[in-house]
């Protein structure tokens, strides 16, 4: 008759013991529907899994400040927009005036009052707010841009976020342009010059040459305006390329983490049938080479 050995016995005691380590594990697996349950599972995925999570945060953080530069510029550049053709209407006001032949002291009074209409229309757009800030007040708090009088109430640089990798902090947007940028400066500035020529139009007499000057003045800072607007469409472009590569590399680190996190239910299924067999198997040939041990697997 075959007698076991102490060794031998102990060989098969740890060997049914890690069947049944494998079991518990795939038991636990199919019911929690993760690979990953504990670090111990797999501690090369677990590290994988960690850098993941840390890329997945950043870039999180980076999709916030991409989504706050599109509503920012979004407001921003449907202003400039408005501001453009609050110009042109202005613009059209100066030139019908110009006209003398056609004009009277009544005639020019009214153009006078249509235009200060418009310029209170174009500092109302110059004022507009998102979130409480005003856009072209630049990083100042102040819940305007301009003052009744229109004069510039903000700073000259303006808001920024962080949309991506690159050198420094990283790659960054403007959240819009600063009021001078989109007014003018100065005595220049669209509201003196709005106000100037309607003025001189409601006294009913206004010289050419100060109707002149009040259109090419205006020229200047329509010219300005519109490099202001391609700046704030420059903006956008890139925020919507930083939007769309953001959610690409988030949606591919989501998949990856899914591959190692998450279970394969039909092989983890086939794997646990299989190692029940064993198990099994294991466990009849035990009892019958060392049956005074079948006691504790029971």
């Amino acid at each position: 008759m075959f007698i076991a050995s102490d060794a031998f016995i102990q060989t098969l005691t740890n060997e049914l013991e890690k069947q049944t380590a494998n079991l518990g594990n795939l038991q636990l697996q199919l019911s929690t529907g993760r690979a990953l349950n504990r670090p111990s599972d797999n501690p090369a995925a677990v590290t994988q899994v960690l850098a993941l999570s840390s890329q997945a945060t950043q870039l999180t953080s980076w999709q916030n400040n991409v989504q706050t530069a599109t509503s920012w510029l979004g407001i921003a550049n449907a202003t400039a927009n408005n501001v453009l053709a609050t110009l042109q209407s202005a613009r059209s006001l100066l030139l019908q005036s110009m006209n003398s032949g056609t004009q009277s002291s009544v005639t020019y009074q009214a153009l006078g009052t249509q235009l200060q209409g418009v310029a209170n229309n174009l500092l109302s757009l110059a004022n507009t707010q998102f979130e409480g800030r005003a856009i072209f007040a630049g990083t100042s708090a102040s819940l305007q841009a301009f003052d009744a009088s229109g004069n510039y109430l903000g700073t000259n640089d303006v808001s920024s976020v962080v949309i991506g990798p690159g050198s420094g902090v990283g790659e960054t947007v403007n959240l819009s342009v600063p009021g001078t940028a989109m007014f003018g400066t100065g005595a220049s500035n669209a509201f003196t010059t709005l106000a100037n020529a309607s003025s001189a139009l409601q006294s009913g007499t206004p010289s050419s040459a100060t109707l002149s000057s009040a259109l090419n003045a205006l020229d200047s800072v329509i010219a300005q305006a519109q490099q202001a607007s391609a700046v704030l469409g420059e903006s956008s472009q890139m925020t919507s390329s930083a939007a769309t590569a953001l959610t690409t590399e988030i949606a591919n680190i989501q998949t990856n983490r899914a591959s190692l996190e998450n279970v394969n239910v039909a092989q983890a299924t086939t794997q646990l049938t299989l190692e029940t067999s064993d198990y099994q198997a294991a466990l009849w040939a035990t009892s019958q080479a060392v049956p005074e041990t079948l006691v504790k697997f029971l």
